[in-house]
């Protein structure tokens, strides 16, 4: 497992982890629709007095996502890569991670180390977030809308029949040890806690 450069953004209200493949396009972009550019800092500094959020995901779609996008963004066929190797990625350096050169199935583990999270958001509630939070929803399937803007088929990259899942599910079991953990904690945030900022 690698460690990951912690990636926030932060307004004078909250600060956001970005987690790949959590909805991460869909918080940025109503973030971006809600703050003026000024007032959006990029920063791996954690702030000491905001409120931290981030989106968590089930670990077994997660991957599925994350190794659609990719096998789609570099146009590999699903037959010629070995997955096993996949969990053992080490993509962890700037220069990968600035160009969007990342593994996006690897555990969203590393990008938890060390952020103290103040409230973490199931992608299931994302939506009912957003529209609270910003009072707008941008929360959609980004890889549909990919496919359908490059005339690509969806079907085309049902990889799933590829995969034996018993044998990804070996390597996603500490990421659902965490993930489950945080699903019975009291930072998970439900609707009925309100608004966090």
């Amino acid at each position: 497992m690698n460690f990951r450069n912690t990636d926030l953004i932060e307004t004078e209200k909250f600060q956001y982890l970005r987690i790949h493949k959590n909805g991460n396009w869909s918080v940025v972009q109503c973030i971006y629709d809600s703050f003026k550019k000024d007032e959006i800092i990029y920063t791996r500094h954690l702030a000491t007095k905001k409120p931290r959020f981030c989106v968590i995901r089930d670990p077994y779609e997660r991957f599925i996502s994350g190794l659609r996008y990719d096998l789609f963004l570099n146009d590999v066929d699903i037959k010629d890569i070995d997955v096993n190797k996949l969990f053992l990625s080490n993509e962890n350096h700037l220069r990968n991670s600035m160009r969007g050169h990342i593994n996006h199935s690897v555990s969203q583990i590393p990008y938890l180390m060390n952020t103290q999270i103040s409230h973490y958001i199931d992608i299931q509630d994302l939506n009912l977030f957003l529209k609270m939070h910003f009072q707008q929803s941008k929360h959609e399937h980004n890889f549909t809308k990919l496919c359908k803007n490059k005339g690509k088929n969806k079907k085309l990259y049902d990889i799933e029949k590829y995969l034996n899942k018993k044998d990804i599910m070996k390597y996603l079991h500490l990421d659902y040890h965490i993930y489950n953990s945080i699903k019975a904690s009291p930072f998970l945030w439900e609707w009925q806690h309100g608004r966090i900022f």
